[in-house]
């Protein structure tokens, strides 16, 4: 038998039977496309970049995988089938996947939250108990426009719209719809990227306190640290360099009538191994300059990280060992630094979703004497009456914070969910534990149970009314992302 003759008819017949095969599924485009033309696809952005957004794009079909006209490649031609892809034609390609035809993506999410609340329970004496009840409506839409009319420039909006949806002397229209991002992307020669406008600003690495977040208009809720932090408006300059990052801010606070407003903030981020180091300063004409370091890194299962932060001087004002005045400091270092780690881990039949974060933080601008700040004093309340302090100055009053979660998702595969919170100011000795569960077993419906127990001296950070019990439930309706 020739072998050769063999080989060569069973390949003809492959190109055969390839060439009915193909003229086969011509007609069903429609369901491999979505369109009867091939060449129209949708690609989604999120696969390839890891983006919360995806647009639509447009790929040539012939371009990327050959035409039906294409020459057939002989065997014996076998290094035509591996071509070097030129500069240009990756280029195009970006182009291609990082612009669509409208160039606009539009989304959101919509969310409808209801929850009551019992408080005031005495573990001690239930039945002489004094309790308030109270029912609250979180409801409204996270809503964004992302266009990217070419593959150098982006615009991205993102606004919040909360209920309740009128106008009186305490709401007004901007706390109904508030612009949470407004910004500009660009670059110089695809070396120098710049980012202009209200944007999301997060140098720190801590999950429940960041001290080193030096940028960032509002703090993290321990319990919602996964919220998105309010960001300023500023210029920012990004030049990558390998795994290394070089950043340059420029920071516009809201009223702004002078030079002498703006503030600068450089940053650089180094990559080695696992690990990734931060460096950063901040500087503001007549306010307190301050740097900061923060550092991630991986312990064999666990995730690690701290962050580092120093002022000459500090913004706040305090109150005096004597309790009565105030007293600033603008010649002092000030000192803060935190540390924490974070673990997850799941078994093979996902019976066992577990999680858990830790963080101790110290605070340098806290008080060791938590008697001078406690919010019940008449002497605190006649500094809030006078103004000579205000309340934000008498936030994180304490030397040592410290907070927990721990997490089981999913319990042996169903649809209940149990958390446990704590968080605790080790110096006045006040916190607060809560144990939630959740449920989701209705479409669109999740359910979800809690008990806080605030512990410690009326009037402290975490124990405003004293020691105190109280229970929610919450019900979520239809909340969904479009």
């Amino acid at each position: 038998m020739n072998f050769k003759k063999l080989n060569i008819g069973f390949i003809i017949l492959l190109l055969i039977i390839g060439s009915v095969f193909s003229q086969g599924i011509a007609s069903p485009d429609e369901d491999l496309f979505g369109s009867e033309d091939p060449s129209l696809i949708n690609t989604d952005e999120n696969s390839l970049f890891g983006s919360d957004e995806s647009i639509e794009t447009i790929l040539d079909e012939d371009a990327v995988f050959g035409s039906e006209d294409s020459e057939e490649i002989s065997p014996v031609e076998s290094d035509n089938l591996v071509q070097e892809v030129t500069d240009n034609q990756m280029n195009d390609l970006g182009s291609v996947l990082l612009t669509s035809d409208s160039g606009v993506d539009f989304g959101g999410n919509f969310f409808f939250d209801t929850s009551s609340t019992w408080t005031g329970f005495d573990l001690e004496d239930l039945a002489g108990s004094s309790i308030t009840d109270n029912l609250s409506l979180d409801l409204g839409a996270t809503v964004f426009l992302d266009a990217r009319p070419d593959e150098d420039t982006r615009v991205f909006v993102k606004t919040e719209i909360t209920s309740p949806f009128y106008t009186t002397t305490e709401r007004k229209f901007e706390d109904i719809v508030t612009i949470t991002e407004l910004f500009a992307d660009f670059n110089w020669n695809k070396q120098v990227f710049f980012r202009a406008g209200k944007q999301t600003v997060n140098w720190g690495v801590g999950y429940f306190f960041s001290p080193a977040d030096l940028l960032s208009l509002s703090r993290i809720d321990p319990e919602n640290p996964d919220a998105d932090l309010d960001g300023p408006i500023a210029l920012k300059v990004n030049y990558p360099s390998k795994l290394n990052n070089y950043y340059f801010y420029t920071v516009f606070p809201a009223e702004i009538s002078c030079y002498s407003d703006i503030a600068i903030a450089p940053l650089a981020e180094f990559v080695v191994g696992n690990t990734e180091v931060s460096l950063g300063a901040y500087y503001q004409y007549d306010h307190a300059p301050s740097a900061m370091t923060a550092i991630t890194t991986v312990l064999g299962d666990v995730s690690v990280y701290g962050e580092g932060y120093a002022s000459y001087g500090s913004d706040k004002t305090f109150v005096a060992d004597n309790g009565f005045s105030t007293v600033t400091y603008n010649d002092t270092l000030f000192y803060k630094a935190t540390v924490g780690a974070s673990y997850s881990w799941s078994d093979d039949l996902s019976n066992y979703n577990l999680s858990f974060s830790g963080q101790y933080y110290y605070n340098g601008e806290g008080y060791s004497n938590p008697d001078l700040v406690n919010m019940t004093s008449p002497e605190i309340m006649s500094l809030l009456t006078s103004e000579s302090i205000s309340t934000s100055d008498l936030v994180e009053t304490g030397r040592h914070y410290g907070a927990v979660s721990a997490g089981w998702r999913e319990m042996w595969g169903s649809d209940l969910s149990l958390s446990i919170f704590y968080i605790e100011n080790f110096s006045s000795f006040s916190g607060m534990i809560k144990p939630s569960i959740s449920w989701n077993g209705l479409d669109n419906i999740d359910i979800s149970l809690s008990v806080s127990r605030m512990f410690g001296d009326p009037g402290e950070e975490y124990s405003m009314s004293g020691s105190i019990s109280s229970i929610s439930l919450g019900v979520s309706i239809g909340g969904t992302s479009f």
